[in-house]
C-alpha cells in the first residue's frame, strides 16, 4: 500500500437504497463507522460523497463489491461498479474489496438491539468490516 500520508481511507458498503460509510483515522489503524447515506440519484450521490470525502481529507474510497460464492460477479457487483465509475470520474481514488458476509457479521454485532437501530446502524458497521479487512490484509502484506 502506497504511503497516504494525512490521509484517510473511506469505506462504503453499497446498496440500492442506503451506503454505509465508515472512515480510518490519520495513521489507519483505527476504523470507524461513521453514517448511513440514503440514496437520491446518482449525480448526487456521487457528489455527496466528493465533498464527504474533501471534509475528512481521504485519500482512498475502498468500495466493497458482492461478489458471489463463486467468487464471479451478478447485477448487484455491476451497480456498485458503476457507482464506483461515478467516483472515479469525480477524481476520487476508488479500489474494490471483497464484502462477502459483511452484513451478515453486521448483523450478529447488532445482535439483541432494536429493530430500529440495526437498520439505521448496520449499513455504516459493515463498511467498518470492510475497511478493517481492507487494513488487515494490506498491514500484513507490508510486512
Amino acid at each position: 500500500m502506497e504511503k497516504m500520508e494525512k490521509k484517510r481511507i473511506m469505506a462504503l458498503d453499497v446498496g440500492d437504497k442506503r451506503i454505509g460509510i465508515a472512515l480510518s483515522d490519520l495513521t489507519l489503524s483505527l476504523v470507524r463507522p461513521l453514517e448511513t447515506y440514503t440514496r437520491r440519484n446518482p449525480r448526487q450521490d456521487a457528489e455527496y460523497f466528493l465533498e464527504l470525502s474533501r471534509r475528512w481529507n481521504v485519500g482512498l474510497v475502498v468500495v466493497g463489491l458482492p461478489l458471489r460464492l463463486s467468487g464471479g460477479e451478478g447485477t448487484q457487483a455491476r451497480k456498485v461498479r458503476e457507482f464506483a465509475e461515478l467516483l472515479k470520474n469525480l477524481g476520487l481514488r476508488v479500489e474494490f474489496w471483497d464484502e462477502s458476509f459483511s452484513t451478515d457479521r453486521a448483523m450478529e454485532f447488532l445482535r439483541g438491539r432494536p429493530p430500529r437501530e440495526k437498520k439505521e446502524k448496520k449499513d455504516s458497521i459493515a463498511a467498518a468490516i470492510i475497511l478493517e479487512e481492507y487494513l488487515r490484509e494490506k498491514i500484513e502484506k507490508n510486512n
